[in-house]
């Protein structure tokens, strides 16, 4: 009220205005009053709960108004858990109606003290979020986005996103480490509950693409049912639709399915289903594996079968062959060696036939010219004697005084006549003749002596060729390994025994040695389970 005339105003205190507003305020509203607006923030102290409530474009001129309230301890924990039975959580940016009662504190600010939280409204809104979150994804062609990735047939490689040390987190690990396999798990831990939670799974699922995991698994230990709030958001259902790789979860809460779990390529319960289906998957892929290999091993026996038969008559036909060559050169060599030693044997005995005749021949000539001279020079010995006898008769008288120049002369004729004698007695000498014998002899030896070389040099050759090609046949010889100490088994219609899988108990066995053969019968059969797959 103004002050009269003449009075003085009024002062009050902040204090008692203060005091004044709040029981205006309480005399007003006249007990508790329901409120509703967007939760703009939370703040826990001590165990109480600080709240900002906005209402936008609420205010004067358009500006957001504002409420702050405050809810004790004891009250949270009823409304606690109350939400948690309820299956939701506050957070910033939802609707939320409360009621409580209005007051003006000592700081001069309108607070609200929380007695109570509509649920159904909050559930009712989740609802809502929930099916306009959904209706966006389809729209965008990402609802079924993940469920369309293939799986790899083997999926070792896991990328993990949890909190490290979890219950969720050990539940899965141990399924996987006990299982026997050999799986490359790769852990991004973040919180799963709480505000940053969204962000911290969106951002571990971009780590994870093709080359890095062939499977990303989000699980969650437990925890409060409000807590799966977080797997409602749409941060969470979008990174899973969009992630690159299959994404399966395991949210830990039995008979709940969040938008997470809608969206994933597939969704378990528990952590420890998720491990359980993971190591089923591969046990499967193993078996089909296994399968594969044992058809393919029966495929590979047949053919080696096939082709041991092929081998087996081809060696027989080569070796058939080689054998016939071979006889048919040593038999070739054999004639080739006959033909060189009559051909140097006859060349030996042309030469010898050649030198005999030459030597005739010398021998012949010598001998004949030798007479022919002695023949002559006692003709000629006798002529002149007779001529000089008859003209030393016929001219004894007229030719007394010129007696000595006849018998110079006559002298003198003699050794004339004696020279051609000697010259041809030096020529026909008998060491002249047996050098000339001699070196004929030497020039037929030095033919013989190449002759006989190269007959050798050519033998020898053969003969190297033919042990090399022999050495070869040896090597391929199956009685070379077995006189090594190796063996052969057949069955007793001739088919050849590779591995112990292949005999059966009963059955009759022939046994090749090296020295002869032995026949058994089997009466246990021990295979090795992990035969070595060369021998597939």
């Amino acid at each position: 009220m103004a002050p009269g005339p003449g009075e003085e105003p009024r002062v009050w205190g902040i204090g008692d205005l203060n005091r004044r507003a709040s029981r205006a305020v309480i005399l007003d509203f006249r007990g508790q009053v329901w409120t509703e607006g967007e939760l703009a923030g939370i703040d826990e102290r001590r165990g109480s709960r600080y709240l900002q409530l906005v209402e936008r474009g609420g205010g004067r001129e358009g500006r957001d108004a504002h409420l702050a309230a405050y809810c004790s301890p004891t009250r949270w924990l009823r409304l606690e858990r109350k939400l948690s039975e309820a299956g939701v959580a506050l957070r910033a940016g939802q609707r939320l109606r409360l009621v409580g009662c209005l007051e003006i504190g000592d700081r001069g600010r309108l607070t609200m003290t929380v007695d109570d939280v509509d649920v159904a409204a909050l559930v009712g809104a989740r609802l809502r979020d929930r099916q306009a979150l959904v209706r966006h994804l389809v729209a965008d062609d990402l609802f079924d986005a993940n469920r369309r990735l293939v799986l790899s047939p083997l999926p070792l490689r896991i990328g993990v996103v949890a909190s490290a040390g979890s219950d969720g987190h050990r539940d899965l690990v141990r399924q996987l480490e006990t299982s026997g396999f050999a799986f490359d798990v790769t852990l991004r831990s973040i919180p799963v509950e709480g505000p940053t939670a969204p962000r911290g799974v969106r951002a571990a699922l971009a780590t994870f693409g093709p080359a890095d995991v062939d499977l990303a698994v989000i699980v969650r230990g437990g925890g409060a049912k409000a807590s799966l709030d977080v797997f409602d958001q749409p941060a969470v259902a979008h990174a899973i639709a969009t992630a690159t790789v299959p994404v399966w979860t395991g949210i830990g809460h039995t008979g709940d399915r969040s938008v997470a779990d809608e969206v994933a390529h597939r969704a378990f319960a528990t952590p420890t289903a998720v491990g359980q289906a993971i190591v089923a998957t591969v046990a499967g892929a193993w078996d089909d594996l296994a399968a594969a290999l044992t058809r393919i091993g029966r495929l590979v026996d047949a053919r080696l079968a096939t082709t041991a038969a092929h081998v087996d008559g081809q060696w027989r036909a080569v070796s058939t062959l080689t054998r016939h060559r071979l006889t048919l050169h040593e038999q070739a060599h054999a004639r080739s060696s006959s033909d060189l030693a009559r051909s140097a044997a006859h060349c030996l005995d042309s030469r010898v036939d050649h030198l005999s005749t030459a030597a005739h021949r010398i021998r012949a000539s010598g001998g004949a010219e030798l007479r022919d001279a002695h023949r002559r020079l006692t003709d000629l010995s006798h002529d002149a004697t007779g001529a000089a006898r008859r003209r030393c008769v016929d001219a004894a008288n007229d030719l007394a005084a010129g007696a000595g120049s006849v018998a110079t002369g006559a002298a003198t004729t003699l050794v004339a006549a004696g020279r051609p004698i000697q010259r041809a007695e030096m020529l026909l000498t008998r060491s002249r003749f047996d050098g000339l014998v001699d070196g004929q002899s030497a020039a037929v030896a030095g033919a013989g002596r190449r002759l006989t070389r190269e007959v050798e040099r050519r033998l020898a050759a053969d003969t190297d060729r033919a042990a090399a090609r022999r050495a070869v046949l040896e090597a391929y010889d199956p009685r070379r390994q077995l006189a090594r100490g190796w063996t052969l088994t057949h069955t007793v219609d001739g088919r050849l025994l590779r591995r112990a899988s292949d005999v059966d108990e009963g059955v009759t066995l022939v046994t090749t040695f090296a020295g002869g053969k032995a026949t058994s019968t089997v009466t246990q059969v021990t295979r090795d389970d992990q035969e070595d797959p060369r021998h597939e």
